[in-house]
């Protein structure tokens, strides 16, 4: 095969030919393909559909012009490639009853069969190491390819599907144990909002019996179709420790002992307004659930049980009340449920809230209405939906929690939804400064004890209802995002033991997870669960967020 000479094609065909595509009505082109290719510049790596292909060559920028192989990706579409031998010769690609022609060296493509058309290319069709390359544009103009540039990495491109793919991620708790269940958090997403429809698991065990490093991957598909690279993660699984030493999570009956004293910890409170739904905390029918203003940083908190006859989604609504402009960012985001089982709901939501990574970013326009969880979930009778959403605006916009039946359009229902009334049990409200930091400062003690939210020795939140303007109080700081900093001399066990009735949930102890307990929940004074040790001469930092669904005040003993 050797490059031809523009000037060898009869120019008459060339003007014909576009002349015809300005009189000619444009029949349908061919369908465009199901499958969705990803690849990158410089790179014989491609992924189709989720899994791993190789090119003959690498795809190469040529005057920023994106230039790839052809017959190998047009064989991943469905479509065919022939080789003409000339004079002049030509690349013809078949799909359907859809042919198009082109010659090497030059860049206007000829269509025919259900479409009679010219096409231009932003370059010439090009012949290097015996491989025809083509600019991506040729799938694109010629058989409405759908392409391109992928929001998740900089310089990968989408050739078949221009739907953003979901990225695949999952963490483990830790530490893992030979012999012990292993807990998979799944925090897969997807930049578009679309749902996760389907996983692929290889490798994954509930149980690993023996110590060592196993490899466990993950692959997810969204609701239109596409799908994630595989995500690989290398699980380190311990020797099972010996029974008298007990694990983060472990309880340990009759704990307390003789107390030395009460600690006074330092505290400061900061961080975003909150806007806090759960009130009514029982759903019975469609409605606004809670709804205030925000401008600048915030954090949306909604708990809320499903009580009505037919499936229900509960959706949190960001409205552009400013005339301006608003700039909307998602800073961190969990979701549970729905699940009838309140603890682990709980567990859920806060998990994927804290290893929440990256950010989602929107600009409405005046009037607009933006939904912060597209994929929320349908949830029947006596099932919970839990969300936790930290967000930063730049106007002013109005926050919404509304429920609607399952298959209504939440966009198309919202301004027909009626304010719910309160069930004069729970809260919904808007409260400031939803971080509190606590310095404990531990050197010199033997033992100590603090209470977390008793609304004595840690004050509840204050707020007002953003509809009725009452004021109300949050007791048991749902919401609120406790960072402890811990000062120790030495090495102090640190225990959290329930002082208000059942509680169950997932807390942050030095970096690391720690589920309280380890499986169900606690609810005597009797029992404490082991969370760790403190950091000998140094500062031990700790995460606790109350979980929804759980009784406060907890105690925190360290001994």
């Amino acid at each position: 095969m050797q490059r031809i000479n523009t000037r060898l094609l009869p120019v008459t065909i060339i003007a014909l030919l576009l002349c015809m595509a300005t009189f000619l009505n444009t029949a349908l082109a061919a369908s465009p393909p199901a499958k969705q290719i990803i690849l990158t510049p410089g790179s014989t790596e491609i992924w189709v559909d989720g899994e791993k292909a190789t090119l003959p060559a690498a795809p190469y920028v040529s005057d920023g012009v994106l230039m790839v192989p052809l017959r190998r990706l047009a064989d991943e579409l469905g479509f065919t490639v022939q080789w003409q031998e000339g004079p002049p010769q030509s690349i013809v690609v078949n799909s359907g009853n859809l042919r198009a022609e082109m010659y090497p060296g030059t860049w206007v493509v000829f269509l025919t069969g259900s479409d009679y058309r010219a096409v231009i290319l932003p370059a010439e069709v090009q012949q290097k190491d015996g491989l025809i390359f083509v600019p991506t544009a040729f799938f694109q103009d010629a058989f409405r390819v759908p392409m391109a540039e992928s929001k998740g990495e900089k310089g990968v491109y989408l050739l078949g599907s221009d739907n953003q793919p979901p990225t695949a991620y999952f963490d483990v708790q830790e530490p893992v144990y030979a012999g012990e269940e292993v807990k998979y958090i799944d925090k897969s997403s997807d930049g578009d909002g679309d749902a996760i429809v389907e996983r692929q698991w290889l490798n994954k065990k509930n149980i690993f019996p023996s110590p060592g490093v196993y490899s466990v991957t993950l692959k997810v598909k969204d609701s239109r179709g596409s799908w994630s690279k595989p995500y690989v993660r290398e699980i380190k699984v311990l020797p099972r420790p010996t029974a008298d030493v007990p694990r983060p999570g472990e309880i340990v009956e009759n704990i307390m002992g003789q107390v030395e004293n009460t600690l006074k910890p330092v505290k400061a409170d900061s961080g975003p307004r909150l806007l806090f739904s759960d009130d009514p905390e029982y759903i019975e029918k469609p409605g606004i659930l809670y709804r205030d203003k925000l401008k600048g940083e915030g954090r949306l908190y909604f708990w809320h049980d499903v009580n009505s006859p037919g499936s229900l989604k509960v959706y949190v609504l960001a409205i552009n009340t400013s005339p301006r402009e608003a700039e909307v960012s998602i800073l961190k985001e969990g979701y549970g449920g729905p699940s009838n089982n309140v603890y682990l709901v709980a567990r859920t939501a806060f998990t994927a809230y804290y290893h929440s990574q990256g950010q989602r970013r929107y600009t409405l326009k005046p009037g607009q209405i933006l939904v912060l969880n597209p994929g929320a979930l349908a949830a029947v009778r006596y099932q919970v939906v839990h969300g936790i959403i930290d967000l930063k605006t730049s106007e002013e916009i109005t926050v919404a929690f509304v429920a609607v039946p399952a298959t209504v359009n939440v966009l198309e229902a919202y301004s027909r939804l009626g304010v719910l009334p309160r069930d004069g049990v729970h809260v919904r409200g808007t409260f400031a400064a939803a971080d509190r930091e606590m310095t404990i400062d531990l050197r010199g003690a033997k033992t100590g004890s603090i209470l977390l939210a008793d609304g004595s020795d840690d004050k509840y939140m204050a707020g007002v209802d953003g509809i009725t303007g009452s004021s109300v109080w949050n007791a048991g700081n749902y919401g609120m995002l406790y960072r402890l900093k811990i000062k120790s001399d030495k090495k102090t066990g640190v225990y959290l033991i329930p002082a208000g009735g059942s509680f169950g949930g997932t807390l942050i102890f030095n970096a690391g997870e720690v589920s309280v307990p380890l499986e169900g929940f606690i609810s005597s004074p009797a029992q404490a669960v082991y969370l760790g040790t403190t950091v000998p001469e140094g500062i031990t930092e700790m995460l606790f967020m109350s979980p929804g669904g759980s009784c406060l005040p907890v105690k925190l003993l360290f001994k």
